[in-house]
């Protein structure tokens, strides 16, 4: 199994140049032929509280990277703003090798003026069972409750966390860490850039590999 996190630059409401960065990112991590490509939380569009006209852009989006993932014959796992009825979703999604969406997964974590989800959703793959949550919910105890009932073998996290310090530091890591122990499943995050990074932990919650800044994370199943 080899995953591609990729801690993306991010422009708020700049769609085209977002999309210009996903597609040249994801481009250059298909010369490594990942089974796995994954992106931080609404990396398409950015978003500035409380502007929701990203989600928008949902139906768009959701065709366009079904697409890339067709042709490529790869998973991809990225976040996006989802409109629904009068309030709108921080969403992820899992598009399966043929483009279809293989799993979506609704933050829970989130202010009042979004909707919030109430579950964890799972689906299989050719390497086990694959969940999704977003940035916050990895500290959220329902959430906790899910995972652990759902028992995923692998666990992707598309964050955008910036802290008022700058860059993530070992304090930070550390508690991931601990969730992580806690959820029990290998899991993957990645963040947007600025500050950028990504970690893959163990299901004990032992740091595996990471990067920082803007730089690919690759992950070949390494122990």
């Amino acid at each position: 199994m080899k995953v591609a996190l990729i801690p993306m630059r991010v422009e708020d409401g700049n769609f085209e140049a977002n999309w210009a960065e996903f597609r040249r990112r994801f481009e250059e991590a298909m010369n490594y032929s990942p089974d796995f490509v994954v992106f931080p939380e609404y990396c398409l569009t950015g978003f500035r509280e409380w502007n929701f006209s990203g989600a928008t852009l949902y139906d768009e989006i959701t065709a366009r990277v079904s697409e890339l993932a067709r042709e490529n014959n790869v998973y991809v796992v990225f976040g996006l703003l989802e409109p629904y009825k009068n309030c709108t979703y921080n969403s992820a999604l899992l598009i399966g090798r043929d483009g279809e969406v293989l799993l979506k997964h609704r933050k829970f974590q989130e202010p009042y003026k979004f909707c919030t989800g109430n579950t964890v959703r799972t689906a299989k793959t050719e390497f086990g069972k694959v969940a999704i949550i977003i940035c916050g919910d990895l500290y959220n105890k329902r959430i906790a409750k899910w995972v652990r009932r759902k028992k995923p073998d692998f666990l992707f996290v598309p964050m955008e966390y910036s802290p008022d310090y700058g860059e993530l530091n070992g304090e930070d890591i550390e508690a991931m860490s601990e969730r992580v122990k806690l959820l029990g499943a290998r899991t993957f995050v990645v963040n947007s850039f600025p500050p950028g990074g990504a970690w893959v932990f163990d299901e004990n919650g032992n740091l595996l590999a990471s990067t920082k800044g803007e730089e690919t994370l690759l992950w070949d199943g390494q122990p």
